[in-house]
């Protein structure tokens, strides 16, 4: 929840399992896996509660987390506001990778998660880009363009991918 309360629940029952607080505020939803679950804060704090509902880490990225954390193959994915993407281990919070790249001046205030499949972490960016990174790493396996940025004005050329890439077997869609 907003107020930094973060619920396990089980799957099979809906019942809840534990309840706890980061005490701070959350912007962004939660992303996990079975052994931990990743928020982030307006202020850049990327927070771990592990599976038994106690806050394992906590890190600061380089500014605030605006989409979901994506949690798997031992990494949380985060995406911050400055367009800075983090690789944080998911065992002690210690950054794995970073990848960064130019944003256009004007773009649109982005919530989409990347989607992590096939070892490999895919990132809709500012300017209307999809970026497929070894989710090891962080190396640019590809990049692909899902829109073409045009028009007269910074307005017109918005054409930020703003929801999270769909995997498809081999297939990737992105919208932007």
């Amino acid at each position: 929840a907003a107020d930094g309360t973060v619920v396990r629940l089980d799957p099979a029952t809906g019942r809840v399992v534990w309840r706890t607080s980061v005490d701070v505020r959350l912007s962004a939803g939660v992303g996990a896996d079975a052994t931990v679950a990743v928020v982030g804060t307006e202020f850049g704090d990327v927070i771990a509660v592990s599976s038994d509902g106690k806050i394992a880490w906590k890190v600061q990225v380089s500014s605030e987390v605006t989409a979901p954390p994506a949690v798997a193959n031992g990494v949380a994915v985060v995406y911050a506001g400055d367009g800075r993407v983090f690789a944080l281990d998911v065992k002690d919070g210690k950054t794995r990778w970073v990848y960064q790249r130019q944003s256009p001046p004007l773009i649109v205030r982005n919530s989409a998660p990347a989607t992590v499949s096939h070892g490999g972490a895919f990132i809709g960016t500012a300017g209307g880009r999809l970026v497929a990174l070894d989710v090891t790493n962080g190396i640019v396996g590809w990049e692909a363009a899902v829109a073409v940025p045009k028009g007269a004005t910074e307005l017109e050329r918005i054409a930020d991918v703003t929801s999270p890439p769909l995997i498809d077997g081999r297939n990737v869609c992105a919208t932007a």
